[in-house]
């Protein structure tokens, strides 16, 4: 059996959500994962659920991390570009140090959650380990139309930071919401989902899901309340209103538990464009809507690829319109094929 260490990019909480969910997986192969080095440019936000379940296996460290614009509604590719490289001798610091935790663990496997200071640290890891990396990021790489969409120089930057995460792996595995061809470089492989997603029993309900990554979009959901009698919604969100909320809207600090409890029941869920909400929402066919956060090429191509598999629809804001667009899919084919994901990535190992 493997000894396995995570190294975790921590901004938002998507490859946290795979990193979780993986470790079910090799739970139940007989794996051990001995630690998780998890980059993120907040520690004082890491979720209670992620530090729960690894306890005091899990070690942060500062990684760089997206600026967001004031209305909170996207980011700023430009600004935290020059943020990040004036804070670039911290971070050199930072890899030295996983370094020397990957040298004092000996692990048989690294699993890469497509963090880039993680990647560089493993460059001088012990030849015999083998390192694995893995994000829906990669996907992007095999399909030439989702790249063609967004600015050039967005696209040449994520392109490069995948290229450097890419070089520094064994195996480079691609999170993708469908069975598709991969290449020489990259294998796809079916999303990682957690077991309390896969087996919860779904059944519709009267109040929409709402997870907002991008708290600006948290006025328009207001908006739409307002303007629909008997509208009620579960916002997971780390804001703290300053405006009166409308009877029909409950607001929730995130809890991974709380969170899959009212997806079982939920009418729809309506989200930024991340990749994990949707694959897991996906596995019940339940009407989707995502929108991407601005400037954030990743999410839009994720919101893209959501619409063109049928999963759901990408919506530019939150309005009475989204909820005319947000409906029920038949699951069975996508559900599938995350079935296969604890055996296909575990094979990774080995080959």
């Amino acid at each position: 059996m493997a000894s396995c260490v995570f190294i975790v990019q921590g901004e938002g909480k998507g490859h946290m959500s795979q990193a979780l969910a993986l470790k079910e997986f090799l739970d139940e192969a007989g794996h051990t994962v001995e630690a998780v080095l998890l980059g993120t440019g907040k520690p004082d936000e890491v979720p209670d659920y992620f530090k729960k379940v690894f306890d005091h296996k899990l070690r942060i460290f500062r990684s760089p991390w997206f600026l967001r614009t004031p209305n909170k509604k996207g980011i700023y590719v430009g600004r935290t570009l020059m943020f990040n490289l004036f804070h670039s001798v911290g971070y050199l610091k930072e890899i030295t140090r996983i370094r020397r935790e990957i040298d004092a663990l000996k692990p048989d496997v690294i699993f890469n959650f497509y963090e880039l200071l993680g990647a560089l640290a493993m460059r001088k890891a012990a030849p015999g380990i083998r390192k694995i990396s893995l994000g829906h990021h990669f996907y992007i790489h095999l399909n030439k139309e989702l790249f063609k969409t967004g600015p050039v120089w967005h696209r040449a930057l994520l392109k490069m930071h995948s290229n450097l995460i890419m070089k520094s792996c064994n195996r480079v595995l691609a999170l993708s919401f469908r069975n598709e061809q991969g290449s020489a470089a990259i294998q796809v492989v079916p999303p990682l989902v957690r077991r309390e997603f896969r087996e919860m029993h779904y059944v519709p309900g009267d109040s929409y899901l709402v997870y907002l990554l991008q708290e600006g979009f948290f006025y328009e959901l207001v908006q739409l309340a307002r303007s629909i009698p008997g509208f009620q919604a579960d916002l997971f969100t780390s804001l703290t209103p300053a405006i009166e909320i409308p009877e029909g809207i409950r607001i929730h600090s995130y809890d991974a538990k709380k969170f899959s409890k009212l997806m079982a029941s939920c009418k729809g869920l309506i989200t930024t464009a991340g990749f994990d909400s949707a694959a897991e929402a996906a596995c019940h066919g339940i009407p989707l809507a995502v929108i991407p956060s601005h400037n954030h090429f990743e999410q839009r191509c994720n919101g893209t690829d959501i619409t063109a598999k049928g999963i759901g629809v990408s919506v530019s804001q939150i309005d009475q319109g989204i909820l005319e667009k947000m409906k029920p899919k038949d699951a069975r084919e996508y559900r599938a094929w995350v079935d296969q994901a604890g055996e296909t990535i575990i094979n990774s190992m080995k080959e």
